[in-house]
């Protein structure tokens, strides 16, 4: 009896010290005590808002805002309301800077397309991150694309984020993930040097000219002739940029036809132009949802589809030039 009472209490002291080695190990190793429980991680740097006259709204990094366009007097007053001083657009279409001015705040127009963040502007985005009174407001047209890249980049300009969290935020926001200019300038971010940062002035333009009609149709025939190139191979990958897929290159030509009509890009040139380009918009539309669908259900009735959505752009684009081009 009295050598299984000293085995039992030797077992038992044995038990005690390899648990207290434990609990040093767990000190050591992590830097605070071993409870038994993951630690919780901490939330991220931004949370949905709910704000009259806004769509998409978010705060992010505790500095920023991030919607849609105000849509009416409601929403510039809501913002004022949050104590915003400055709000950045990034879309193409003419803030409206007196709107903005009644409110107590001031416009910043520096827009860029659905395929990436100049270099320049990259620059422009993180001075004004730096420079502008705060809180301040980025937005697009609808607060889920080009507007969160923006964002992304002056986050990970002067809020320390890394590549990785941009892009949860981005997707968090809504982001396309076929826009893969916007997600690729977050990727590739790097820092602007002290020298380009001091390059760029903090009399920053309340409304930026966009570009013209020719510079659109530019880009448009870039992406245009990428299709023609991939509709030769069964509208596989493309070469230029390389990787991307047709249907991508489908949604770039898409939103350059929708935003040439919805900016008024080509108003000078009349109704019939107007009317002409809402319809190369449909139909490019109808193009890249049909590629869309190939690329997830591959087969010859899917490819069939996208060949005669092709077909219905091509001939859009062959009556626009012919009336108002060639």
């Amino acid at each position: 009896m009295i050598d299984l009472y000293f085995q039992t209490r030797l077992i038992t002291r044995v038990s005690r010290s390899f648990l207290a080695l434990l609990l040093i190990a767990g000190v050591a190793f992590t830097g605070i005590p071993f409870s038994g429980t993951a630690q919780p991680s901490p939330p991220p740097p931004f949370r949905p808002m709910q704000l009259p006259g806004l769509d998409n709204v978010y705060s992010v990094a505790g500095r920023f805002l991030s919607g849609s366009v105000p849509h009416t007097d409601e929403g510039f007053a809501a913002l004022a309301r949050l104590g915003v001083k400055t709000i950045i657009s990034v879309d193409g279409a003419t803030p409206d800077a007196a709107a903005a001015e009644k409110f107590g705040m001031r416009y910043v127009h520096l827009p860029f397309g659905y395929d990436g963040i100049p270099g320049t502007n990259a620059v422009q985005l993180v001075k004004a991150a730096q420079a502008l009174p705060g809180p301040v407001y980025i937005h697009c047209h609808h607060g889920m694309h080009r507007g969160p890249a923006a964002v992304a980049v002056m986050c990970e300009g002067v809020a320390g984020w890394d590549a990785a969290l941009a892009d949860r935020w981005m997707r968090l926001a809504g982001t396309a993930t076929n826009y893969t200019g916007l997600y690729r300038a977050a990727a590739d971010f790097k820092m602007p040097s002290a020298a380009q940062l001091a390059a760029v002035s903090t009399n920053f333009p309340s409304h930026t000219p966009i570009n013209s009609l020719a510079a659109i149709m530019v880009k448009v025939d870039e992406h245009w002739t990428s299709l023609k190139a991939a509709r030769k191979t069964g509208f596989k990958a493309l070469v230029n940029p390389p990787g991307t897929l047709p249907a991508d290159a489908a949604l770039q030509l898409q939103e350059l036809l929708h935003e040439a009509h919805r900016t008024g890009a080509g108003a000078a040139r009349g109704a019939r132009f107007e009317t002409a380009l809402i319809q190369a918009d449909q139909a490019a539309t109808e193009l890249h949802h049909a590629l869309d669908q190939l690329g997830h259900t591959p087969g010859a009735g899917q490819e069939s589809t996208a060949r005669e959505a092709f077909d219905s752009t091509s001939k859009s684009c062959a009556s626009c030039h012919r009336d108002f081009r060639d």
